[in-house]
């Protein structure tokens, strides 16, 4: 396993050949762009262009190397068909019973002047989530069958005060969307308490959802209208139930249900009361879902604790890629960056759905040097794996490049 060359030669390869798949229909100039900027995220581990320029090594001024990329990003128009490419082959690795996880996340710019259409976001990372310039992030993914890993298929960067904007539940129902247009059948979407929306709840009804309801919200029970909060705190949980966390921690929680009616669509759900998580609050989620015995109470609190995999998605762009550390100006020039990086980590999550079989996979796990063998999301590990297998590179992927190198014009000239 200590192969450097060797293991160096594979990862290139690797990248090479799923650069090939994603730049299918594409013109040459635009296929070796995508591959420069696949490579250079992977290699540096980082979002800064900058940081994608040195690694790619090229023996040029490092200058011209950073103004080709930027020139290249505000300038793509290919993002339709390398998304359509890149659906593609990621394939269906999703299961018969696929989940879709739904949540927002931002981008803080707290310095930053010159972008465009700074907006006011709250910092999330922040511990009293103050306000901030940055943009707001909408995001979709889907966990794969084996390992559960997060595959993005909507990510969008916006700001509200941009001309085109309209809505953020605009964004929401085109994540929604994206993920219908890649499964084409039933799925179950889980949805944290900010998605409590009627709209939302409308637009998911084909589908299953598992909605977590603020605590304001007020339903029929058996024809009277009753808040859920204070309904909660008058039950007690009958199932009891273990729950798993990353940290090995487990937790025992009780949890019971209830059939309840909507009051303005007067539709029947199942609302599920989740005891012991916290102290004072239970947890209130809705659901269309059919709960006839205890195993499918429980399925339900499980898909929706899987919510957690987005939040470890985000944290691997952040911390693993330096996700808020874009510094392009245009919008454009950040959403095809943001593309591309989902891309890369789409690509890691194909990685990770074969740890236990491929031996690449297996290499990369090894060289992230991991203090833990066995975790549940593979993102973070296998960043640091491939961006400590690519440092031994001496060269960049010029030579893995097709690049025409055509003869000096020669001029037909007489003498006279």
């Amino acid at each position: 396993m200590n192969n450097f060359t060797a293991n160096t030669y594979e990862m290139k390869r690797e990248i090479m050949n799923f650069c090939k798949k994603i730049s299918r229909g594409v013109n040459k100039p635009i296929t070796k762009f995508i591959k420069d900027i696949e490579y250079g995220i992977a290699s540096s581990g980082s979002c800064l262009i900058s940081n994608i320029s040195r690694s790619l090594n090229e023996n040029i001024k490092l200058k011209n190397t950073i103004e080709r990329l930027c020139d290249n990003l505000n300038n793509f128009n290919d993002t339709d068909k390398v998304y359509k490419n890149y659906i593609g082959t990621i394939g269906d690795v999703y299961g018969d019973e696929p989940v879709a996880l739904f949540d927002d996340s931002d981008i803080s710019k707290i310095y930053g002047k010159k972008f465009e259409d700074l907006d006011d976001v709250i910092d999330a990372s922040s511990l009293d989530k103050k306000i901030t310039k940055g943009y707001h992030v909408c995001e979709s993914v889907i966990l794969t069958e084996k390992e559960k890993q997060p595959i993005s298929v909507y990510s969008k960067i916006y700001s509200c005060k941009s001309k085109e904007f309209k809505s953020m539940n605009e964004y929401t129902m085109k994540s929604i969307d994206a993920v219908k247009n890649v499964l084409g059948r039933k799925f179950t979407g889980v949805f944290d308490r900010g998605y409590d929306d009627n709209k939302i709840i409308d637009y998911m009804n084909d589908n299953y959802f598992i909605i977590r309801m603020n605590d304001r919200r007020v339903f029929l029970f058996k024809g009277k209208k009753k808040n859920a909060y204070e309904e909660a705190l008058k039950r007690k949980g009958k199932i009891r139930m273990t729950l798993w966390f990353d940290d090995n921690e487990e937790r025992e929680v009780y949890v019971s249900h209830t059939k309840v009616t909507l009051p303005y669509n007067k539709k029947d759900y199942e609302l599920v009361f989740c005891y012991g998580l916290s102290e004072e609050r239970p947890l209130i989620l809705l659901t269309n879902r059919e709960i006839h015995n205890k195993e499918d109470v429980i399925k339900v609190v499980r898909l929706y604790f899987s919510r957690w995999r987005i939040e470890e998605y985000f944290r691997a762009k952040k911390q693993e890629y330096e996700f808020e550390n874009i510094r392009l100006r245009t919008l454009k020039g950040i959403n095809n960056l943001n593309l591309f990086l989902t891309i890369h980590l789409g690509h890691i999550s194909l990685l990770a759905e074969e740890v236990n079989k491929k031996l690449l996979s297996i290499k990369i796990v090894e060289s992230s040097k991991s203090l833990r063998g066995k975790i549940l999301v593979w993102m973070s590990q296998f960043a640091r794996g491939i961006k400590n297998i690519l440092a031994y590179a001496h060269t960049g992927i010029k030579k893995w490049q097709k690049i025409e190198i055509r003869e000096k014009y020669k001029q037909l000239s007489l003498k006279l």
